[in-house]
């Protein structure tokens, strides 16, 4: 990390009607330094990386950027159904960007799904392909929500591999997650956006987690919700079949569970805070 700052924001503040979503938000982004911004959902995580993209335009205070380009993804990935992974590259980078972003999916693992269509994909697929595009673009400050979300752990490590090298070629990263899995590995400051107020802090055990143990009634269940919460702090359960143990935030448990309902994975058995047994959900 240098000292050059690429991001400078002071005092914003952003309301939707009489909720302040944002109050009075300060934040320094140097050259070679990746920020991780941590907050339950709703916490205006997805807020502020609007108003550093340029998506939001109406808020108060003073935003300033130095960088040359952003690249941002921000929320639910979208792309042409219709197309081929290969074809929303062609369509959404430029020429000299386009086999950069192909030679990223290929290092995620994508490579054999490139010439189908996109509407084929898995919500992971569509999620390597959101952020090949974004490593692509070669930017000088780079906005990433929640990229972990349905990534495999290999394909999670091979991202942690980039954000790191771009630390070195002295990008600007900031990221928004509520998965603190392993986030002291690619961050070099930790906030704790909460109330509206960003709170520093390099502990990640200073943010409410909650260690949860869920069985699954079928091996099938449970193979589709191990990929499916892959980017939670995660691991199977030897000594009891088809149980995965979670760690999410506290109070982000019905939303873990319709992510699974959507799926079609209902037939949950059991769903345990205290993983001693003593005490059930």
């Amino acid at each position: 990390m240098n000292d050059q700052i690429l991001l400078s924001m002071n005092n914003i503040f952003k309301s939707y009607s009489k909720n302040d979503v944002l109050r009075g938000i300060s934040l320094i982004l140097n050259a070679g330094e990746c920020v991780g911004i941590v907050g339950k959902n709703g916490s205006g995580k997805t807020t502020l990386l609007r108003i550093i993209s340029g998506l939001l335009l109406h808020f108060f205070g003073c935003l300033k950027t130095y960088g040359n380009i952003i690249s941002a993804l921000i929320e639910t990935p979208t792309f042409i159904n219709e197309f081929t992974g290969r074809e929303n590259i062609k369509y959404l980078l430029d020429k000299k960007h386009q086999s950069r972003a192909i030679e990223m999916l290929k290092s995620l693992d994508v490579n054999e799904y490139l010439d189908k269509p996109t509407r084929a994909y898995s919500q992971g697929m569509r999620q390597k392909l959101a952020l090949s595009i974004v490593f692509a673009r070669n930017a000088d400050i780079i906005l990433l929500d929640e990229p972990f979300n349905s990534v495999d752990i290999q394909s999670s490590n091979r991202i942690i591999e980039i954000l790191n090298n771009y630390k070195n070629q002295n990008k600007g990263i900031i990221v928004v997650t509520h998965n603190i899995s392993k986030i002291d590995t690619y961050c070099d400051k930790i906030l704790l956006l909460e109330d509206g107020i960003l709170k520093i802090s390099n502990k990640t055990n200073d943010f409410d987690q909650q260690k949860y143990q869920i069985g699954f009634l079928s091996n099938n269940d449970f193979l589709l919700a191990q990929s499916l919460l892959s980017g939670y702090t995660l691991n199977a359960d030897k000594t009891a079949e088809n149980t995965l143990i979670v760690t999410f935030p506290k109070g982000s448990l019905s939303i873990i569970l319709k992510k699974l309902s959507n799926c079609n994975i209902t037939n949950i058995i059991e769903i345990k805070t205290d993983l001693t047994g003593e005490k059930n959900v």
